[in-house]
């Protein structure tokens, strides 16, 4: 089977931003939909028009106007999206009663619940749990998911939450990459001539390069080309091949750092007493199931 989205890998999340910004014909009005700020509207049409190499949008008198390709790429994100929906709508009519549907983030997926997924399963026994993974959890419809790993509550406040982990940050990268740049000691001043790889953290308030360095005592160097990534497994790949260093979040990054896949070259920043929290519905005909659930959560962030 073709890989799918081959040609836009990484790029995912800006076509979503895209699609907003061409339907207002405002960044300011994309923004506020997606609850993203302004600026990074712009950065990801931007991103989008570099890989493309064409225009998307006219600008004249600060006013917006897609131009042809603009309104190509976003009426055929508009289809898959209308398909996806479609598709939701029909495995949701179909879907067991007693299935359990968990909401969570690419990353915390694919690097910290999927390597645990058949001890989660193991523990809920015959409830079947079924994963909905998105970075655009501002998104997420809570009526149609009973539990979600989240870093902001304020959407679904009647809900309960469990605390899972604090954030803590540091920088990672190859171990390839650390023996081509040996200027890397472990001092937050010398990662100023590294190839900083980013990641967008819209509006999570999650740290950024600019906020490491801060709490460093250092400036952030710019004026260099930026590398940022939407989805946090890409970015963790293109740290794994060598391509630069990234900030890693202790609890999605320690398995490859024990691994070796991925070293620790700057000192631990810690940003929040919470990075994410599980909610969860409290009532329900599969409240038992939640409840075994939020059990194994709880033992789990225990021991990590």
């Amino acid at each position: 089977m073709q890989k799918p989205f081959k040609n836009v890998s990484g790029s995912l999340n800006a076509l979503l931003v895209l699609e907003a910004a061409v339907r207002h014909e405002s960044f300011t009005k994309a923004a506020s939909e997606l609850q993203l700020t302004q600026p990074s509207v712009s950065r990801h049409v931007a991103n989008v028009e570099a890989r493309l190499g064409c225009a998307l949008f006219h600008r004249v008198n600060n006013r917006l106007f897609p131009t042809e390709a603009g309104h190509r790429l976003a009426d055929a994100v508009a289809l898959g999206l209308s398909h996806a929906e479609t598709v939701w709508e029909s495995l949701s009519r179909t879907r067991v009663d007693d299935d359990l549907v968990l909401a969570t983030t690419f990353g915390f997926a694919d690097q910290w619940l999927l390597p645990r997924f058949s001890g989660l399963k193991q523990h809920l026994g015959e409830k079947r749990v079924r994963l909905v993974t998105s970075d655009w959890m501002e998104m997420l419809d809570m009526d149609r998911v009973d539990a979600a790993i989240v870093w902001d509550l304020s959407r679904a406040p009647e809900r309960p939450s469990v605390p899972l982990f604090a954030e803590e940050v540091f920088p990672v990268c190859s171990p390839d990459y650390l023996r081509r740049n040996r200027f890397l000691d472990g001092e937050p001043s010398t990662l100023v001539q590294a190839d900083l790889l980013h990641f967008d953290v819209g509006a999570s308030q999650f740290l950024t390069w600019e906020r490491w360095f801060a709490r460093c005592g250092i400036a952030c160097p710019s004026g260099r080309k930026r590398d940022i990534y939407d989805a946090y497994p890409f970015l963790l790949q293109a740290a794994r091949e060598g391509r630069g260093v990234a900030l890693g979040w202790r609890f999605l990054v320690e398995r490859l750092v024990e691994e070796g896949a991925l070293v620790q070259v700057g000192p631990k920043v810690n940003n929040r007493e919470v990075a994410y929290y599980l909610q969860y519905r409290a009532s329900g005909a599969r409240r038992s199931a939640v409840e075994a659930l939020v059990s194994w959560f709880r033992q789990e962030t225990r021991a990590t």
